[in-house]
């Protein structure tokens, strides 16, 4: 999401070229019609086929894009145990008019495929493996069509869908951004060389052979030329179907998929996940230094990480022999050559997609179990996740999907180690997302219905206006940066308490500390008694302004069960049960003795009181 500037003069958001969506969920599938397919138990599929030997088919609901394309790329995993079709197609709505029905191709897994020739109308043509456009779109349906024999059922693990304006303006800057992230990087991908194999196609298969080195990292031993006859798109004999070798990849059980990235930094995201990118790169004369061939229209390479400077190191197949295949490409030419040339598309092949996952929904609660009735939902809520917080999904049972919330932490139990968060909550609120660093956190309380503390990627972000969003990381002097924390924390005054909140629309005691501080960039533990083993102990006399106080629970007295943001002054901003709201009391007050009185560790109303910080 991107912000754009209300000072004097609007800037326009900055979206990306490309957009891919990925479906492996449950909830990915909403509105779907099934033809002879029932629902499967997660992680095994989305779809298994009813009556194998018969015609199964999934026709997704009408996906609306959210802005205007020309381009249309798909792929799909379905496992085959007794063998049969594969064939994928795809409509797109142009000015409220549906397009006929677009077919990418028949694949047969072992045996390869054959695409369909001419298929062009007033809406667009294929091209082999590309639906390209005549005028924009603005939403788009997709078809799985499937024939098997008879015996174990086939099985439909993903779908998914890239959709590209091409038009859209190519930046340098926000491609291959000059501020490198991270240290250096390397994946142990095998390396093949295409050019030392003896076959007379051994020029046309960078394809197949970068594929199979990904599959053999991947622990499916391939030789170099494994893939090959597995993924020969028989109408153009051709080598390079992107359909048929994400869906040869699926096929042997991994989730593969066609992907157009806009970034470096989504590469290294997947790269630094142990997921290598097998990238498509289009050069001149010249444009790729330390390229083994002058030129290409179209050419395939394994991306496995990056060095210290954020160039870009590649498996290159097409290199004379297997000693050369490593590769160090700058980042800018290859940036040009990838993502500005070939709008950064590639294959994505992993075992799994489990911690490529946040939360699409503006705010949704995390249960310590799936809840029965919406009665018993406020006695088991444990937290609440933000949009675009991102989650690892250990599993799904029904509707619901066990996860580890992982910007939220909390003690391990007979531990002093902090772990992230474990919970319930609504599959159908996740997605899929690559884990990116954000670069800007919502300051403000719910502008356009986007919380406090929401975290985002620009310029792919919310169109905000800049006021309401703060720059990650956030430099700021200790003065200042307690102040900002408080001014945070008093958006929420005289809001009701909410058991179990953390968001704009409700908090208790520890999400609003926990809130305030991400909006500053900081990530706190969920819970008192975490926040309170994570915090460093201070004397009173050593208390600043958003420094943290703690007090014990009355039942158990070595809990901590309630914490409060010291505001300066012998006052103190807490969200709490006493008076059912967020609120700002002296020390007085509160406790029935002046600030001056109370000492750490002393005992006040039957509750031990506690000072510390996060703060450096």
């Amino acid at each position: 999401m991107t912000a754009h500037s209300r000072t004097g003069r609007t800037q326009p958001p900055h979206l990306p070229r490309s957009l891919t969506a990925v479906h492996f969920l449950p909830g990915d599938f909403a509105g779907a019609r099934l033809e002879n397919l029932e629902p499967a138990q997660y992680p095994k599929g989305v779809f298994f086929v009813k009556k194998p030997g018969r015609a199964a088919r999934l026709t997704s609901g009408e996906l609306a894009a959210g802005f205007l394309f020309t381009e249309l790329l798909f792929s799909a995993d379905v496992v085959f145990p007794k063998g049969g079709t594969l064939e994928a197609q795809a409509q797109v709505k142009t000015a409220g008019r549906w397009s006929p029905w677009f077919s990418f191709g028949r694949f047969t897994p072992g045996a390869g495929g054959r695409s369909v020739k001419s298929q062009e109308n007033a809406f667009g043509k294929m091209d082999v493996d590309m639906l390209k456009l005549k005028k924009k779109a603005s939403a788009c349906r997709y078809r799985i069509n499937i024939l098997s024999a008879k015996g174990p059922a086939p099985v439909i693990k993903l779908a998914a869908l890239v959709l590209s304006d091409p038009s859209a303006p190519y930046s340098a800057q926000q491609a291959a951004p000059a501020c490198v992230r991270g240290g250096p990087l390397k994946l142990a991908v095998p390396r093949y060389s295409q050019m030392a194999q003896r076959v007379s196609a051994a020029g046309d298969i960078c394809s197949p052979v970068s594929l199979a080195m990904v599959l053999t990292y991947l622990g499916r031993k391939t030789g170099p030329l494994g893939a090959v006859p597995k993924v020969r798109d028989a109408a153009g004999d051709i080598y390079g179907n992107w359909f048929f070798n994400t869906a040869h990849a699926g096929a042997l059980g991994f989730y593969s998929f066609l992907a157009r990235l806009n970034s470096l930094e989504e590469a290294r995201s997947l790269v630094a996940a142990g997921i290598p990118v097998i990238a498509s790169v289009t050069f001149g004369p010249g444009e790729l230094r330390h390229s083994p061939i002058p030129r290409t229209r179209g050419h395939l390479l394994v991306i496995k990480g990056f060095d210290g400077r954020g160039n870009v190191i590649v498996n290159d197949p097409a290199a004379p022999g297997p000693g050369t295949v490593e590769r160090v490409y700058d980042r800018a030419q290859f940036a040009a050559a990838w993502l500005k040339n070939k709008y950064g598309t590639c294959y994505i092949v992993a075992r799994g997609l489990n911690s490529l996952l946040a939360v699409q929904a503006p705010v949704t609660d995390l249960f310590s179990r799936p809840p029965k009735t919406a009665g018993e939902r406020g006695k088991i809520i444990e937290s609440q996740l933000l949009q675009n917080e991102r989650v690892e999904l250990l599993e799904i049972r029904g509707r619901w999907a066990r996860v580890k919330a992982l910007e939220q932490a909390s003690l391990k139990p007979g531990s002093k180690a902090l772990v992230p968060y474990e919970g319930w909550l609504q599959a159908a609120a996740l997605a899929f997302s690559l884990p990116l660093p954000p670069s800007a956190v919502v300051c403000s309380k719910k502008p356009g219905g986007i919380s406090l503390g929401v975290k985002l990627c620009q310029p792919c972000g919310a169109a905000l206006p800049a006021r309401h969003l703060g720059p990650l990381p956030l430099k700021l002097k200790q003065s200042a940066l307690r102040k900002k924390i408080l001014s945070a924390a008093r958006l929420f005054l005289g809001d009701k308490y909410c058991w179990g909140g953390r968001s704009a629309w409700g908090v208790d005691c520890s999400g609003l500390v926990n809130l305030c501080y991400r909006a500053c960039g900081l990530d706190l533990p969920r819970n008192a008694h975490d926040q309170f083993a994570a915090a460093r102990g201070l004397k009173k006399a050593a208390l600043k302004p958003a420094d943290l106080i703690f007090t014990t629970d009355s039942k158990y007295p070595d809990l901590m069960g309630h914490v409060m943001l010291y505001a300066g002054g012998g006052r103190l901003l807490e969200a709490t049960q006493d008076s059912g709201t967020v609120r700002e009391i002296s020390f007085a007050k509160k406790f029935g003795t002046p600030f001056a009185a109370i000492k750490d560790g002393a005992t006040h109303n039957g509750r031990r009181i506690f000072f510390g910080t996060l703060l450096p």
